[in-house]
């Protein structure tokens, strides 16, 4: 069985583009990787033009879709607990938000940022999505 994993937006992005929805199932996000999904998908249409506005659309869909089975956590009162993770650990606070919901709620953090990786792991576990399909 896998652990509680919760994703950042570049692993949500990464798992909705290979089609492995199947690992965001009953996950874990922070309400506003969402926005920052759609971000990510809108820079590949407009900024560097590696997707059509059709296939974001249908990312934008699915993501709707995968957003109702995945549990979504808020850092809401935790903002010094952030500061002080991110001052600690050279993270902005944003990337220190998941780390400290990794804490806070006992979860492996996914992502593809291989700079917060390496500094959240002196606090919690971490993984890539491809990590996770080599896991099985």
């Amino acid at each position: 069985m896998m652990p509680d994993l919760l994703f950042d937006a570049s692993s949500l992005v990464k798992a909705l583009k290979l089609g492995r929805v199947e690992l965001l199932y009953r996950s874990y996000a922070q309400w506003l990787t969402f926005y920052e999904v759609l971000n990510a998908v809108w820079k590949e249409v407009y900024l560097s033009k590696t997707i059509s506005a059709g296939r974001a659309v249908e990312l934008a869909r699915l993501l709707n879709r995968v957003a109702r089975f995945m549990r979504v956590l808020s850092v809401e009162g935790l903002e010094e607990e952030v500061l002080r993770t991110a001052i600690e650990l050279g993270l902005t606070a944003y990337d220190s938000s998941y780390v400290v919901l990794a804490q806070k709620f006992n979860l492996k953090l996914v992502t593809e940022d291989e700079e917060l990786k390496a500094k959240a792991r002196k606090l919690v576990k971490c993984a890539s999505v491809e990590e996770l399909m080599e896991a099985g």
